[in-house]
Protein backbone atom coordinates (compact mmCIF):
# COMPACT_ATOMS: atom_id res chain seq x y z
CA UNK A 1 0.00 0.00 0.00
CA UNK A 2 1.20 3.53 -0.84
CA UNK A 3 1.74 5.56 2.32
CA UNK A 4 3.60 8.82 2.97
CA UNK A 5 4.95 9.21 6.52
CA UNK A 6 3.12 12.04 8.24
CA UNK A 7 5.83 14.70 8.76
CA UNK A 8 9.51 15.37 8.38
CA UNK A 9 11.77 16.66 11.13
CA UNK A 10 11.09 20.34 10.29
CA UNK A 11 7.35 19.92 10.69
CA UNK A 12 6.52 19.84 6.99
CA UNK A 13 4.77 16.82 5.54
CA UNK A 14 7.07 14.52 3.59
CA UNK A 15 5.07 15.32 0.47
CA UNK A 16 5.81 19.02 0.99
CA UNK A 17 9.48 18.34 1.69
CA UNK A 18 9.83 16.20 -1.42
CA UNK A 19 8.25 18.86 -3.61
CA UNK A 20 10.50 21.56 -2.13
CA UNK A 21 13.61 19.65 -3.26
CA UNK A 22 12.51 19.40 -6.89
CA UNK A 23 13.88 21.77 -9.52
CA UNK A 24 11.44 24.42 -10.72
CA UNK A 25 9.01 23.13 -13.30
CA UNK A 26 5.35 22.85 -14.12
CA UNK A 27 3.46 22.56 -10.85
CA UNK A 28 0.39 21.02 -12.48
CA UNK A 29 2.51 18.48 -14.37
CA UNK A 30 4.38 17.43 -11.24
CA UNK A 31 1.17 17.13 -9.26
CA UNK A 32 -0.34 15.03 -12.03
CA UNK A 33 2.68 12.73 -11.99
CA UNK A 34 2.40 12.50 -8.19
CA UNK A 35 -1.18 11.31 -8.62
CA UNK A 36 -0.19 8.70 -11.21
CA UNK A 37 2.60 7.40 -8.97
CA UNK A 38 0.30 7.25 -5.95
CA UNK A 39 -2.35 5.30 -7.83
CA UNK A 40 0.26 2.96 -9.32
CA UNK A 41 1.78 2.28 -5.90
CA UNK A 42 -1.67 1.52 -4.51
CA UNK A 43 -2.00 -1.49 -6.87
CA UNK A 44 -5.74 -0.96 -6.80
CA UNK A 45 -8.15 1.94 -6.52
CA UNK A 46 -7.92 5.11 -4.47
CA UNK A 47 -10.33 7.98 -3.82
CA UNK A 48 -9.86 11.72 -4.30
CA UNK A 49 -9.82 12.55 -0.58
CA UNK A 50 -7.28 9.83 0.12
CA UNK A 51 -5.05 11.12 -2.68
CA UNK A 52 -5.40 14.67 -1.33
CA UNK A 53 -4.37 13.54 2.15
CA UNK A 54 -1.37 11.55 0.93
CA UNK A 55 -0.13 14.29 -1.38
CA UNK A 56 -0.96 17.12 1.00
CA UNK A 57 -3.13 18.89 -1.57
CA UNK A 58 -6.66 20.19 -1.38
CA UNK A 59 -9.41 17.83 -2.62
CA UNK A 60 -10.54 20.45 -5.15
CA UNK A 61 -7.05 20.55 -6.74
CA UNK A 62 -6.83 16.77 -6.83
CA UNK A 63 -10.31 16.53 -8.37
CA UNK A 64 -9.35 18.88 -11.20
CA UNK A 65 -6.18 16.91 -11.88
CA UNK A 66 -7.82 13.48 -11.81
CA UNK A 67 -10.56 14.76 -14.12
CA UNK A 68 -7.92 15.83 -16.66
CA UNK A 69 -6.01 12.56 -16.34
CA UNK A 70 -9.21 10.55 -16.71
CA UNK A 71 -10.23 12.52 -19.80
CA UNK A 72 -6.93 11.51 -21.45
CA UNK A 73 -7.25 7.86 -20.40
CA UNK A 74 -4.30 7.82 -18.00
CA UNK A 75 -6.55 6.99 -15.07
CA UNK A 76 -10.16 5.83 -14.94
CA UNK A 77 -12.99 6.11 -12.48
CA UNK A 78 -14.85 3.13 -11.08
CA UNK A 79 -18.41 4.41 -11.39
CA UNK A 80 -19.62 2.15 -8.59
CA UNK A 81 -17.02 3.19 -5.98
CA UNK A 82 -16.04 6.66 -7.32
CA UNK A 83 -12.39 5.62 -6.87
CA UNK A 84 -9.62 5.80 -9.45
CA UNK A 85 -7.17 3.31 -10.97
CA UNK A 86 -4.64 3.44 -13.79
CA UNK A 87 -6.20 3.72 -17.23
CA UNK A 88 -5.37 2.17 -20.58
CA UNK A 89 -3.04 4.97 -21.71
CA UNK A 90 -0.81 4.49 -18.65
CA UNK A 91 -0.80 0.74 -19.25
CA UNK A 92 0.19 1.20 -22.88
CA UNK A 93 3.11 3.40 -21.85
CA UNK A 94 4.13 0.76 -19.33
CA UNK A 95 3.86 -1.96 -21.95
CA UNK A 96 6.27 -0.09 -24.23
CA UNK A 97 8.94 -0.34 -21.54
CA UNK A 98 8.19 -3.83 -20.30
CA UNK A 99 10.78 -5.75 -18.32
CA UNK A 100 11.91 -9.30 -18.92
CA UNK A 101 10.05 -10.58 -15.87
CA UNK A 102 6.84 -8.69 -16.70
CA UNK A 103 3.76 -10.66 -17.73
CA UNK A 104 3.48 -8.41 -20.76
CA UNK A 105 6.94 -9.50 -21.84
CA UNK A 106 5.90 -13.13 -21.32
CA UNK A 107 2.81 -12.51 -23.44
CA UNK A 108 4.86 -10.92 -26.21
CA UNK A 109 7.21 -13.91 -26.29
CA UNK A 110 4.24 -16.24 -26.67
CA UNK A 111 2.71 -14.15 -29.44
CA UNK A 112 6.00 -13.83 -31.30
CA UNK A 113 6.40 -17.61 -31.24
CA UNK A 114 2.85 -18.09 -32.54
CA UNK A 115 3.49 -15.54 -35.29
CA UNK A 116 6.77 -17.14 -36.37
CA UNK A 117 5.77 -20.80 -36.11
CA UNK A 118 2.09 -20.67 -37.01
CA UNK A 119 1.57 -17.39 -38.96
CA UNK A 120 -0.92 -16.07 -36.40
CA UNK A 121 -1.49 -12.37 -35.70
CA UNK A 122 -1.50 -11.94 -31.91
CA UNK A 123 -2.92 -9.49 -29.41
CA UNK A 124 -3.09 -8.68 -25.70
CA UNK A 125 -6.19 -6.77 -24.62
CA UNK A 126 -7.61 -5.47 -21.35
CA UNK A 127 -11.06 -4.31 -20.30
CA UNK A 128 -11.11 -0.73 -19.08
CA UNK A 129 -14.21 1.39 -18.38
CA UNK A 130 -16.40 -0.87 -20.48
CA UNK A 131 -13.98 -0.86 -23.40
CA UNK A 132 -11.50 -3.41 -24.73
CA UNK A 133 -8.07 -1.88 -25.43
CA UNK A 134 -5.15 -3.42 -27.31
CA UNK A 135 -1.98 -3.32 -25.21
CA UNK A 136 0.17 -5.39 -27.56
CA UNK A 137 0.04 -6.36 -31.22
CA UNK A 138 2.33 -8.87 -32.94
CA UNK A 139 1.87 -9.30 -36.68
CA UNK A 140 2.75 -12.46 -38.58
CA UNK A 141 4.91 -12.15 -41.69
CA UNK A 142 2.27 -12.77 -44.36
CA UNK A 143 0.51 -10.55 -46.89
CA UNK A 144 -3.01 -11.00 -45.49
CA UNK A 145 -3.51 -10.18 -41.82
CA UNK A 146 -5.40 -8.25 -39.18
CA UNK A 147 -3.84 -4.79 -38.83
CA UNK A 148 -4.59 -2.87 -35.65
CA UNK A 149 -2.68 -0.33 -33.58
CA UNK A 150 -1.65 -0.50 -29.94
CA UNK A 151 -4.06 1.60 -27.93
CA UNK A 152 -6.98 1.13 -30.30
CA UNK A 153 -10.32 -0.21 -29.14
CA UNK A 154 -12.05 -3.40 -30.26
CA UNK A 155 -15.68 -4.53 -30.18
CA UNK A 156 -16.37 -6.65 -27.13
CA UNK A 157 -19.16 -8.74 -28.64
CA UNK A 158 -17.58 -9.72 -31.96
CA UNK A 159 -13.93 -10.50 -31.12
CA UNK A 160 -12.39 -13.46 -29.33
CA UNK A 161 -10.45 -11.17 -27.01
CA UNK A 162 -13.59 -9.19 -26.24
CA UNK A 163 -15.60 -12.30 -25.44
CA UNK A 164 -12.78 -13.56 -23.22
CA UNK A 165 -12.80 -10.30 -21.26
CA UNK A 166 -16.60 -10.40 -20.95
CA UNK A 167 -16.27 -13.92 -19.54
CA UNK A 168 -14.26 -12.47 -16.66
CA UNK A 169 -17.28 -10.44 -15.50
CA UNK A 170 -19.96 -11.65 -13.13
CA UNK A 171 -23.45 -11.98 -14.58
CA UNK A 172 -24.85 -8.72 -13.19
CA UNK A 173 -22.09 -6.39 -14.50
CA UNK A 174 -22.06 -8.36 -17.76
CA UNK A 175 -25.77 -7.66 -18.29
CA UNK A 176 -25.32 -3.99 -17.39
CA UNK A 177 -22.46 -3.63 -19.86
CA UNK A 178 -24.32 -5.32 -22.72
CA UNK A 179 -27.60 -3.53 -22.05
CA UNK A 180 -30.87 -4.56 -23.65
CA UNK A 181 -30.61 -2.98 -27.09
CA UNK A 182 -29.49 -4.84 -30.16
CA UNK A 183 -25.72 -4.84 -30.60
CA UNK A 184 -23.99 -3.68 -33.77
CA UNK A 185 -24.03 -6.22 -36.60
CA UNK A 186 -20.44 -5.90 -37.75
CA UNK A 187 -20.81 -8.86 -40.14
CA UNK A 188 -23.78 -11.13 -40.92
CA UNK A 189 -22.38 -13.60 -38.35
CA UNK A 190 -22.15 -11.19 -35.39
CA UNK A 191 -24.20 -12.07 -32.31
CA UNK A 192 -26.39 -9.00 -31.82
CA UNK A 193 -28.95 -10.12 -29.24
CA UNK A 194 -27.66 -9.35 -25.70
CA UNK A 195 -29.49 -12.37 -24.22
CA UNK A 196 -27.97 -14.69 -26.83
CA UNK A 197 -24.53 -13.21 -26.22
CA UNK A 198 -24.91 -13.65 -22.45
CA UNK A 199 -25.65 -17.34 -23.00
CA UNK A 200 -22.71 -17.55 -25.38
CA UNK A 201 -20.38 -15.99 -22.78
CA UNK A 202 -21.51 -18.62 -20.25
CA UNK A 203 -20.22 -21.23 -22.70
CA UNK A 204 -16.92 -19.35 -23.06
CA UNK A 205 -16.52 -19.53 -19.27
CA UNK A 206 -17.19 -23.27 -19.23
CA UNK A 207 -14.81 -24.18 -22.02
CA UNK A 208 -12.08 -21.71 -21.06
CA UNK A 209 -11.59 -20.03 -24.44
CA UNK A 210 -13.51 -17.98 -26.98
CA UNK A 211 -13.68 -18.41 -30.74
CA UNK A 212 -14.95 -16.12 -33.45
CA UNK A 213 -15.99 -17.31 -36.90
CA UNK A 214 -16.15 -14.31 -39.24
CA UNK A 215 -18.06 -12.28 -36.64
CA UNK A 216 -15.75 -9.27 -36.78
CA UNK A 217 -14.04 -9.48 -40.19
CA UNK A 218 -15.25 -11.62 -43.11
CA UNK A 219 -12.89 -14.52 -43.75
CA UNK A 220 -11.09 -14.16 -40.41
CA UNK A 221 -11.14 -16.65 -37.52
CA UNK A 222 -9.97 -15.87 -34.00
CA UNK A 223 -9.27 -17.61 -30.70
CA UNK A 224 -8.92 -15.95 -27.29
CA UNK A 225 -7.92 -17.28 -23.87
CA UNK A 226 -7.80 -15.59 -20.46
CA UNK A 227 -4.70 -14.38 -18.63
CA UNK A 228 -5.32 -14.79 -14.90
CA UNK A 229 -3.50 -13.40 -11.89
CA UNK A 230 -2.50 -15.10 -8.64
CA UNK A 231 -6.03 -14.72 -7.26
CA UNK A 232 -7.56 -16.34 -10.34
CA UNK A 233 -8.99 -13.10 -11.72
CA UNK A 234 -8.98 -12.59 -15.49
CA UNK A 235 -6.82 -9.50 -16.02
CA UNK A 236 -6.33 -9.64 -19.79
CA UNK A 237 -7.03 -11.65 -22.90
CA UNK A 238 -4.49 -13.30 -25.18
CA UNK A 239 -5.84 -13.79 -28.69
CA UNK A 240 -4.84 -14.60 -32.25
CA UNK A 241 -6.53 -14.06 -35.59
CA UNK A 242 -5.91 -15.71 -38.94
CA UNK A 243 -7.52 -16.11 -42.38
CA UNK A 244 -10.00 -18.94 -42.85
CA UNK A 245 -7.70 -20.50 -45.44
CA UNK A 246 -4.20 -20.12 -44.01
CA UNK A 247 -1.21 -21.46 -45.92
CA UNK A 248 0.08 -23.21 -42.81
CA UNK A 249 -3.15 -25.20 -42.59
CA UNK A 250 -4.05 -23.95 -39.10
CA UNK A 251 -7.70 -24.18 -38.07
CA UNK A 252 -9.74 -23.50 -34.95
CA UNK A 253 -9.16 -27.09 -33.86
CA UNK A 254 -5.37 -26.75 -34.02
CA UNK A 255 -5.14 -23.19 -32.70
CA UNK A 256 -7.33 -23.62 -29.60
CA UNK A 257 -4.85 -25.82 -27.68
CA UNK A 258 -1.97 -23.55 -28.74
CA UNK A 259 -3.76 -20.55 -27.29
CA UNK A 260 -4.91 -22.11 -24.02
CA UNK A 261 -1.39 -23.40 -23.38
CA UNK A 262 0.15 -20.00 -24.16
CA UNK A 263 -2.34 -18.20 -21.88
CA UNK A 264 -1.61 -20.66 -19.09
CA UNK A 265 2.11 -19.92 -19.29
CA UNK A 266 1.51 -16.17 -19.21
CA UNK A 267 -0.85 -16.61 -16.24
CA UNK A 268 1.85 -18.53 -14.43
CA UNK A 269 4.14 -15.51 -14.78
CA UNK A 270 1.51 -13.65 -12.73
CA UNK A 271 1.50 -16.36 -10.06
CA UNK A 272 -1.54 -18.32 -11.23
CA UNK A 273 -1.23 -22.02 -10.54
CA UNK A 274 1.86 -21.69 -8.33
CA UNK A 275 1.97 -22.66 -4.66
CA UNK A 276 -0.43 -20.44 -2.78
CA UNK A 277 -2.00 -19.04 -5.93
CA UNK A 278 -5.25 -19.88 -7.65
CA UNK A 279 -5.21 -22.02 -10.76
CA UNK A 280 -5.62 -20.14 -14.05
CA UNK A 281 -9.33 -19.58 -14.50
CA UNK A 282 -11.08 -22.01 -16.83
CA UNK A 283 -8.11 -22.68 -19.06
CA UNK A 284 -8.79 -26.32 -19.80
CA UNK A 285 -10.19 -27.49 -23.12
CA UNK A 286 -12.88 -30.16 -23.48
CA UNK A 287 -12.06 -33.42 -25.27
CA UNK A 288 -14.11 -32.42 -28.32
CA UNK A 289 -12.95 -29.13 -29.76
CA UNK A 290 -16.19 -27.76 -31.16
CA UNK A 291 -17.08 -24.47 -32.79
CA UNK A 292 -18.82 -21.85 -30.73
CA UNK A 293 -22.56 -21.30 -30.91
CA UNK A 294 -22.31 -18.76 -33.72
CA UNK A 295 -20.65 -21.34 -35.94
CA UNK A 296 -23.09 -24.02 -34.91
CA UNK A 297 -26.06 -21.78 -35.64
CA UNK A 298 -24.71 -21.35 -39.15
CA UNK A 299 -24.48 -25.05 -39.75
CA UNK A 300 -20.86 -25.21 -38.72
CA UNK A 301 -19.83 -22.94 -41.59
CA UNK A 302 -16.83 -20.74 -41.04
Amino acid sequence: MYRYPEHSADGRSHAQAARAKRPAGSQSLERGLDILEAIEAESGEVGVRELARRLDLSPSIVQRLVSSLALRGYIEKNQETARYRLGHRAMILGASGERDNDWLAAARRELERLAQEHQLDGFVAVLRAGRAIYLQVVQADRPVGVRVAVGSEMPLHSTAAGKTLLAGLEDAPLRRLLGTRKLAAITPHTITDPAALTAHIAKVRRQGYATVVEENIPGILSVGAPISDRAGRIVAALSVAFPKYLDSGESLQTVIPLMTAAATRVSQSLGAGVAGGAAPRALGTPPALRLTSIGERNGGKR
